[in-house]
C-alpha cells in the first residue's frame, strides 16, 4: 500500500525509487537465503554473486545515495573468506538482520531520514521520544521497583571478626 502511494505521489522520482526497491529486494533475497542455511549450505560462489550485485548498484542521483553507499561499505567489511571449506557467516547475518535503525525499504529509509537525520524535522521526533522515555522511567511502577531492592524480612548474619594478632611466618598481608 505504501509503495503504491509513494509511486503516485512521486512520479518524477519513480526510477530512483525503483532502484532503491531493487536494492531492498537483493538484500531481502539474501536474508531469506541465510535463513535457510540449516537446510541447504551456502557456497562461496553464491556469496560472491551477492556481493557483486551489491557493489554494482549505482546510487548516483538517488535521494539517499550516501546512506546506501555506507550500507554497502559496511556489508563489504563482513564479506566472509573461504578458509578450508568453512564459511563463518555470523557477522554477515548480524549485519544483514532487519533493524529499525538500518532500514532497506525505500519508504522506511525516507521516514528514518525524516525522523532522525534532517535537523529541521528530527528535533520534533527526538524530543517526543525523549518525553515518552522519560514518562516510562518516572512511572510510579518503575520508581517502586527501584526503591524496593532492600528486604527487611531477611535475617542478618553475624560474621565474627578475628582480633588475634598474626604470628611470625603466617604470610598474611597484615
Amino acid at each position: 500500500m505504501t509503495d503504491v502511494v509513494l509511486n503516485i505521489l512521486s512520479l518524477g522520482i519513480k526510477p530512483l525509487y525503483e532502484r532503491q526497491l531493487r536494492f531492498h529486494e537483493v538484500i531481502s533475497e539474501f536474508r531469506n537465503r541465510l535463513s535457510e542455511l540449516e537446510e541447504v549450505s551456502l557456497t562461496q560462489e553464491e556469496i560472491d554473486v551477492f556481493f557483486l550485485k551489491l557493489n554494482s548498484f549505482n546510487f548516483g542521483f538517488t535521494l539517499f545515495a550516501a546512506y546506501y553507499q555506507k550500507y554497502i561499505d559496511n556489508l563489504n567489511r563482513f564479506k566472509p573468506e573461504a578458509k578450508e571449506e568453512l564459511l563463518d557467516l555470523t557477522f554477515l547475518m548480524i549485519a544483514l538482520a532487519e533493524d529499525k535503525w538500518k532500514p532497506t525499504t525505500p519508504f522506511q529509509v525516507l521516514t528514518y531520514h525524516v525522523k532522525y537525520r534532517y535537523r529541521l524535522t528530527s528535533r520534533f521526533f527526538i524530543s517526543h521520544q525523549k518525553k515518552q522515555n522519560y514518562k516510562k522511567l518516572n512511572a510510579p511502577d518503575a520508581i517502586a521497583k527501584q526503591n524496593s531492592k532492600f528486604d527487611s524480612s531477611k535475617k542478618w548474619t553475624r560474621v565474627p571478626i578475628g582480633r588475634d594478632p598474626c604470628k611470625a611466618g603466617c604470610d598474611c598481608s597484615k
